[in-house]
């Protein structure tokens, strides 16, 4: 008889996984414990991950007539519309030392990053918790897919940055491969915030409401379209957003044009990655009460 285990079977290997006991004792009781559990999950969840990421991509275009071609047509649609608006001289349209075009659609790429990066980690345990009851998958494979699957949506509509620098003639900076760890930091934070949702986006329907508003509010606090004036109160919003920090540095890294707080940017990159181990960890440390909570 052939005891080899079939193809099938090899493939899904690290689902048969042993059997875990959810209790009412602190995983804290023993933190080395916690965190070597916590680093083997993720060590051995990476062949689900890159499952569950193509099969996400697969289903988010399959049916749809353009394909893949939804992922850049908003932000292609964006640049046609911030082109025509110039045109016609809109007020608001204020791109600094570059055209507003550049600056609006470069501002939109980056806005559209970090939102789907924290919806994307916001909805995970809700998504998959069917799944996550029956104990057949880790969630550091949700997480590791979701951090595919935004990196993904970023590059493509990379294509459309290239084509609004051509279109208007502007060389990229020296610097410009350096603008992708200014994406790699929007990634990591729109993450690790959306880690950090996660268990309330499990057990209420409260954040959904919150973020029908959210973007908006993103967009007014954060420099998208608008190069805001010192001495407005608007200005110092800006100032207090870390995203403006990380926004501007990655379109003078791209161009050339602007200003980068180096001070501002140095602390900031350290703590977004804190922040993502962190909104793992506490994933991790609330799952055994959301999924309590979803069996009753």
């Amino acid at each position: 008889m052939n005891l080899r285990p079939s193809k099938y079977e090899e493939s899904n290997s690290d689902l048969s996984r042993p059997v875990k006991i959810n209790s009412a004792r602190s995983q804290l009781f023993s933190v080395r414990a916690f965190l070597m559990g916590a680093w083997l999950d993720l060590r051995s969840s990476l062949g689900f991950a890159k499952r569950l990421f193509l099969q996400n991509i697969a289903q988010r275009y399959r049916y749809s007539s353009l394909g893949l071609f939804w992922a850049f047509v908003p932000s292609a649609l964006i640049a046609i519309l911030l082109t025509l608006g110039q045109r016609d001289r809109i007020p608001i349209l204020i791109g600094g030392a570059v055209p507003p075009q550049v600056y609006g659609i470069f501002g939109l790429v980056m806005a559209q990053t970090f939102l789907e990066a924290l919806n994307i980690q916001r909805v995970s345990l809700s998504q998959y918790i069917h799944l996550l009851i029956r104990q057949k998958i880790p969630v550091e494979g949700l997480m590791i897919a979701g951090l595919a699957e935004s990196t993904f949506g970023f590059l493509m509509r990379f294509p459309v940055l290239i084509a609004i620098l051509l279109v208007f003639n502007i060389t990229p900076a020296v610097t410009f491969p350096l603008a992708l760890l200014g994406i790699a930091l929007l990634i990591c934070l729109g993450s690790g915030l959306g880690l950090l949702l996660a268990p309330w986006n499990a057990l209420s329907k409260d954040l959904e409401n919150v973020m029908q508003f959210f973007p908006w509010v993103l967009f007014l606090a954060t420099p998208v379209f608008v190069v805001i004036q010192p001495g407005s109160w608007l200005y110092f919003v800006h100032l207090l957003n870390p995203l403006t920090y990380i926004f501007e540095a990655t379109r003078f890294l791209a161009y050339g044009a602007g200003s980068v707080n180096a001070l501002v940017l140095f602390l900031l990159a350290p703590l977004t990655i804190l922040l993502l181990l962190g909104g793992w960890l506490f994933c991790r440390l609330c799952l055994p009460h959301v999924i309590e909570r979803s069996l009753t």
